[in-house]
């Protein structure tokens, strides 16, 4: 209803200006306002396709391009149809211009697109100040994201472990101690470089892997058997920091481990993607979980890529997908 009323309103305003006063009732004063709310309504459906196609924040030059032709060709060709409909019922001369259509085409084209214009300004305006909200919330949880890492991977249970091994280690074989020392330094040396890293690639990834893999596989010894399948064309793919040790602390976690019976973790690449896979075998004592670590991952990966975290538990295999990042 405010769309025919305002359409209505634009009619009489044009009719005042542009036609001589005696003629303002006339029955062209709907048709007038038949043609505005169809043009409103025409180049805001034009509008609101190209919003869910081409983005104003990431693509502003090429939407504004697209947007111009169309919303020009799409105005032109529907005010010559009607004009020239409109002069035939009025003078029926058959003539496809006229003085009036002349005079007023360019007119009307002009009022169409200073509407327009102001309308795609206001998108623009509002996409911008939408894109600086999402950059302060990711900030906001990305901290948030960054802390809760700190707490749910490398907690103190995870330095107690460690600990644990070492004195056992000291006693047993000071050499390897040592080594454990030196793993165990360069496990947090990254989680202290890579802190405030937003992307890290996926060689880096592997690398710190390695160095929590060997305090697992003193730990765990034979319990835990890790294989990784890495495409080497992949390595320089970035992911988000510390997600495959999360993802590697969540299946021991969850699953008994033992000698008789190891723990089968497989690391590899197929496609874009980064795959952890285990099969199932949950622990008999039920590992309480926030259940936070992967929701984090995800929320974290929404910033950067729309792929998504894939999840798949068929209870037989658990399996976490994360999607590499290709930087521009």
């Amino acid at each position: 209803m405010k769309k025919i009323i305002v359409s209505i309103v634009s009619a009489g305003l044009f009719k005042f200006v542009f036609f001589p006063i005696e003629h303002f009732l006339e029955p062209d004063l709907i048709l007038i306002s038949v043609l505005i709310f169809i043009l409103w309504k025409g180049n805001f459906m034009v509008d609101h396709y190209l919003n869910s196609k081409y983005s104003w924040v990431k693509n502003p030059h090429k939407r504004l391009r697209i947007q111009v032709i169309v919303s020009f060709l799409f105005t032109s060709v529907f005010l010559f149809i009607f004009m020239y409909t409109l002069h035939q019922i009025r003078f029926g001369d058959g003539r496809i211009v006229n003085p009036r259509m002349i005079q007023l085409f360019p007119i009307s084209l002009s009022l169409t697109f200073c509407v327009l214009t102001i309308h795609i300004g206001k998108q623009f305006y509002d996409a911008l100040k939408n894109s600086l909200l999402e950059i302060e919330k990711y900030k906001t949880e990305s901290a948030i994201a960054q802390l809760q890492n700190l707490k749910n991977q490398l907690n103190p249970h995870f330095l107690f472990n460690n600990l644990s091994v070492l004195t056992s280690l000291v006693y047993k074989n000071q050499d390897k101690a040592a080594q454990f020392i030196n793993e165990l330094a360069k496990v947090y040396r990254y989680v202290l470089d890579s802190k405030n890293a937003e992307l890290v690639s996926l060689q880096e990834e592997l690398d710190f892997i390695d160095h929590y893999i060997y305090l697992q596989k003193i730990r765990f010894e034979d319990s835990v058997v890790f294989e990784i399948n890495i495409e080497k064309s992949k390595k320089s793919a970035y992911l988000l920091p510390m997600c495959l040790q999360m993802v590697v602390e969540n299946t021991i976690q969850h699953n008994e481990t033992s000698q008789a019976n190891p723990l089968r973790v497989l690391i590899y690449t197929i496609d874009n993607t980064l795959v952890i896979e285990n099969p199932i075998k949950l622990r008999s004592n039920v590992v309480d979980s926030s259940k936070t670590g992967l929701k984090n991952i995800e929320l974290r990966y929404s910033f950067f890529t729309d792929e998504k975290v894939i999840v798949i538990n068929n209870e037989k295999t658990f399996k976490v997908i994360l999607p590499l990042i290709q930087k521009k």
